[in-house]
């Protein structure tokens, strides 16, 4: 809880020159009024401290504050310890400047009070709680990640903006059942940006649209790298590093470097977390002749007009083309959608086609017509063995015999077993009657 004391040096800090402002934009000056005692609220969990608008609107921000508190508790263990204040401070409307972010995060240092993080929340956000949200998740983060930083002062590194986005996410599934159309559509578009570009991606002046894919792109790789070996003490660790790199790329490479040597390997699980978010029938498997005849669409769907041409010589000549490669990247790509759920006697030969249209959209000639042919024969062989599977089946199920009720018997009492009358026996019972 914050004192008179230090609100006042608060105050004169915020108004000073002291402010180490962690966005590019410069620090926001807060009105006087707003920190007389009759203007602020603090929550719960004494970590926040609210100050401007009504009591009302104070108390709910108080509230959702400490519900993302607790979240973030139970997500990743961060905000058990007791940390820097958070201040959040609604800013009236005379004092928001041009080009001011709608929410504004900055560290500064109160002096005797000790170091703050603030969060400017301007009026225009009040209608976008998820860059509230956003906002006071940021804060969080970065105040777990400072606690073991080295560098101190005015010098630090911020949580990735990857993390922040996913922890949001991670918060927001819990109290809305919304969000997998948006992996669905993921899922259809043109697949996951590389990895090293997202990496770098500013999140912080996204909005709307923009804001949500990447949200969900963000949350996508937070799942994928929790289910890794450590999985979430891994993506603590990253955050919470003593020296981190100021590199986005670099510092991910500090936690997982196996995964920026291994790109590829990094692609297949992040496309793997879209598809297991994405709707559930989206992630079903189809069945074999679902899948096989979605495989004859695709290659019919490249078949060219001259008939007498190899088909295999078809698709190269195809490929020189700029309209060419762009049916075999499309073809590769609705192969990849396919390979999710495809059945498990197809799923390799998918997974071939969908690498030789890759590589032939990427001009890689070199060996594509055995290749083709050997698939081709694997797939007449797999149409012919998943027929007579279907047919085994059919049969069986027109030829099964009737499954007959089970009847309780009823099982009749053991009859009892007829007493001795030897000598020794009727002694033993005399014995026994006289209680000796």
């Amino acid at each position: 809880m914050v004192g008179p004391g230090a609100v006042k040096r608060i105050g004169l800090v915020i108004c000073g020159l002291g402010c180490a402002a962690v966005m590019t934009a410069g620090a926001q000056t807060v009105a006087p009024e707003l920190l007389k005692p009759e203007n602020r609220t603090v929550s719960s969990s004494k970590r926040f401290t609210v100050f401007g608008g009504t009591r009302q609107e104070r108390s709910d921000l108080a509230r959702r504050a400490d519900r993302l508190l607790e979240g973030l508790r139970r997500e990743l263990g961060i905000g058990r310890e007791t940390g820097d204040p958070v201040l959040l401070i609604l800013t009236p409307g005379d004092a928001v400047r041009l080009r001011q972010p709608r929410v504004f995060v900055q560290v500064f240092d109160a002096g005797d009070a000790g170091r703050k993080i603030e969060v400017n929340i301007s009026p225009g956000a009040g209608q976008d709680p998820a860059a509230v949200d956003q906002g006071i998740v940021r804060a969080l983060l970065l105040d777990a990640s400072l606690r073991k930083q080295k560098s101190g002062g005015t010098r630090f590194t911020e949580p990735p903006w990857w993390l922040v986005a996913a922890a949001g996410v991670a918060l927001a599934r819990g109290e809305a059942a919304a969000g997998a159309p948006i992996y669905d559509a993921l899922l259809e578009g043109k697949g996951m940006p590389k990895l090293t570009r997202f990496l770098r991606e500013n999140a912080g002046a996204m909005r709307g649209r923009a804001r949500e894919i990447y949200g969900a792109q963000s949350y996508a790789l937070y799942t994928a790298l929790a289910e890794l070996p450590g999985g979430k003490a891994r993506v603590l660790q990253n955050l919470t590093l003593e020296e981190p790199s100021r590199d986005p790329v670099e510092r991910f490479g500090q936690t997982w470097p196996e995964l920026l040597d291994e790109p590829e390997r990094a692609a297949r699980m992040w496309a793997l977390s879209v598809a297991r978010l994405a709707a559930p029938q989206r992630t079903d498997f189809v069945s074999a002749a679902q899948c096989a005849a979605r495989l004859a669409a695709v290659l019919k769907s490249l078949e060219t007009p001259d008939a007498g041409m190899d088909p295999a010589a078809a698709l190269v000549e195809l490929a020189r083309t700029p309209e060419g490669r762009f049916k075999l990247e499309q073809a590769a790509a609705e192969l990849r959608r396919l390979g999710f759920r495809a059945h498990p006697l197809y799923a390799a030969l998918v997974e071939e086609y969908r690498v030789m249209f890759d590589d032939l959209s990427r001009k890689r000639r070199k060996g594509f017509v055995p290749k083709f042919q050997e698939a081709g024969d694997l797939r007449w062989a797999l149409d012919e063995r998943s027929s007579e599977i279907t047919d085994h089946l059919n049969w069986y199920q027109a030829n099964a015999p009737a499954e007959q009720p089970a009847t309780l018997v009823r099982v009749p009492p053991p009859e009892p077993v007829p007493r001795r009358n030897d000598a020794i026996s009727r002694y033993l019972d005399s014995v026994e009657q006289r209680g000796w």
